[in-house]
């Protein structure tokens, strides 16, 4: 069961009083979809990941900590005009806000994360296309992240499925195809092998939905490549 507490914090950029609804208590039933998202109840309490502060704008998941080098990224032009940037739902610009922040100092692999929760939000919102711009964004952070030597999750594997199932919801099948092809080449691990199995077969059907790791389980068979 979910319950909710408030928690009162002072911006660590504009010293002004906040108060944010935080969820707990609520874990994720069921298998997460293969971009790693969880499942209910705990993908609803996404609203409350990132927090905005009211007076200056600043996005994070805790505002009242301070973060060396945020006060100048919340007054970058970009952060402004993504702070209430019309294309995206409210939440989603929260979370392209704080991936910004990541960004500029110097922390791609946690902008990438923000940025596809960003696409999360705007899935639910039915928001296509920005959730597509979400995805190719977090993807490009994902292959920075791996340039400086960061890596997202500590699995073997586990980030290359990532950036397939970034690149074949953003509609850049050809990409995405070829990194499954690559991965199923190295005889990655049994659940990464699935997972890359099934990306095999809904990159040839020109499906950009939303599928789960339980889907990827049945598919054990090989595929033609």
């Amino acid at each position: 069961m979910t319950h909710l507490h408030y928690l009162n914090t002072t911006c660590a950029v504009c010293g002004e009083s906040c108060r944010f609804t935080i969820p707990e208590g609520a874990v994720s039933v069921g298998s997460r979809d293969l971009d790693t998202r969880p499942a209910e109840p705990l993908r609803s309490t996404i609203y409350a990941w990132v927090k905005r502060c009211p007076s200056c704008g600043y996005c994070a998941p805790d505002p009242g900590r301070p973060l060396k080098g945020a006060v100048d990224v919340v007054r970058l032009p970009r952060y402004r005009w993504q702070l209430d940037a019309r294309k995206f739902p409210k939440i989603a610009n929260t979370f392209l806000c704080w991936s910004i922040v990541q960004e500029d100092l110097g922390v791609p692999a946690q902008a990438a994360w923000a940025s596809l929760h960003a696409a999360w939000v705007c899935d639910d919102e039915g928001e296509d296309v920005p959730a597509r711009i979400c995805r190719r964004r977090a993807a490009d952070l994902l292959q920075r992240a791996w340039e400086q030597g960061e890596r997202l999750a500590p699995q073997e594997g586990a980030d290359e499925a990532l950036l397939v199932d970034l690149l074949r919801r953003a509609g850049r099948f050809r990409e995405a195809r070829a990194v499954a092809a690559e991965i199923l080449e190295q005889n990655p691990q049994p659940l990464i092998a699935d997972i890359m199995r099934l990306q095999v077969r809904l990159i040839a059907a020109s499906d950009r939905g939303a599928h789960t790791v339980a889907e990827a389980r049945r598919f054990r068979r090989p595929v033609s490549l």
